[in-house]
């Protein structure tokens, strides 16, 4: 600690060290920073304001440090954070366009799309290795309309994230996404029916 530092000082615990005129330069630094971050949405484009990417989801990280440590820090000037927010902007589009003229380095920066479900079977092996559970499975295949495994000609764990669900016009014999999770009344007492497991 430093010797300097006198512990629950409340003027500098709720100001801070620095002159109050300070805080009149975090506004400017905000808004400077603000117009460059705009800048970075302008150079990403449409697609970098949907589903992100693995890439699109570190420049994130980098960008949020990078912007909150020159706004509140005094001794990192805007030219440091322009620099790092630009550079680090055109070196993630960089890898992006260099990644889509070579296979095997969009799999390996993005992955692939993973089948989690095909014509109702669950592949466990995948669903253990993306770590997903039955049950987050079963709720995104409710909230896509199934009520049944059976329902489901595929479901696709997309390397943005999402789950694609495409379900066949079969009428299931069984709603098993679905009747587990019903309340039954023996007597006066609720019990969970277990048609399905989750």
């Amino acid at each position: 600690m430093d010797d300097k530092v006198d512990p629950l000082e409340w003027g500098r615990v709720l100001l801070g060290p620095y002159p109050p005129l300070f805080y009149a330069e975090i506004a400017v630094r905000i808004l400077m920073l603000l117009a460059l971050l705009l800048l970075v949405v302008h150079i990403l484009g449409k697609r970098g304001q949907q589903n992100l990417s693995p890439m699109q989801q570190l420049l994130l990280v980098a960008l949020g440090s990078a912007a909150g440590d020159v706004m509140l820090y005094p001794e990192l000037s805007i030219g440091y954070a322009a620099m790092v927010l630009v550079g680090v902007t055109l070196l993630t589009i960089g890898i992006e366009k260099s990644a889509n003229h070579a296979r095997w380095f969009r799999d390996y920066l993005e992955s692939r799309p993973c089948v989690l479900v095909q014509d109702g079977e669950i592949d466990v092996a995948v669903l253990k290795r993306e770590r997903t559970t039955r049950r987050e499975l079963y709720a995104i295949l409710r909230q896509n309309g199934a009520t049944a495994l059976s329902q489901v000609e595929l479901a696709v764990l997309e390397v943005t994230g999402d789950v694609s669900v495409i379900l066949n016009d079969s009428i299931p014999l069984e709603r098993d996404l679905i009747e587990y999770l019903k309340v039954r009344k023996v007597g006066d007492v609720a019990a969970p029916q277990h048609t399905a497991s989750a």
